[in-house]
């Protein structure tokens, strides 16, 4: 009886046939009973092993997305923390950089603004920490774009260092 793996190393069939559409032909046992699909070559020449597909980048890129970014700031360490980066998060990230840009500072007419991260906890930004704090989530969310669109298959660190 013959096995049939795919170019991936995949089980794609079995039975008693000489040619499975050119996948590669390996010999198996009368009892062999393992579902296509399921498992990849044997190890050893053996036991066949639990078949795992590979992760793309795009889909590691689209999870890197829900997990928001981990921010490490060397001139003010309060700020450490993983935030959101989720379309929402990133809507409110841009609106307060905008406030700040065009000269209006922050909500409310404060000089210091709590910013909450991923797990809620409250973080206190000046306007240049918070210019620094935005500009690391656009360069982070752009690359994860950019591996998302297949323009490049470099994942980003999770951690931005700001000062």
């Amino acid at each position: 009886m013959n096995a049939f793996i795919d170019a991936n190393g995949v089980l794609v069939a079995w039975g008693y046939m000489e040619a499975n559409n050119g996948d590669t032909l390996v010999e198996v046992p009368e009892a062999f009973n393992e579902i296509p699909g399921t498992v990849s070559t044997p190890d050893k020449g053996v036991t066949w092993v639990p078949y795992t597909a590979p992760v793309s980048p795009g889909a590691t890129a689209v999870t890197a997305l829900a997990s928001g970014l981990t921010i490490a700031s060397t001139a003010t360490p309060a700020l450490n923390g993983t935030y959101a980066i989720d379309q929402l998060s990133q809507m409110d990230i841009i609106a307060i950089e905008t406030s700040i840009n065009a000269g209006k500072g922050f909500p409310g007419g404060a000089t210091v603004f709590n910013y909450a991260d991923a797990t809620g906890a409250f973080h206190s930004f000046t306007q240049a920490n918070f210019t620094n704090f935005a500009a690391a989530i656009r360069d982070y969310v752009y690359e994860l774009k950019s591996v998302i669109a297949g323009a490049s298959t470099t994942l980003p660190s999770a951690t931005s260092t700001i000062a």
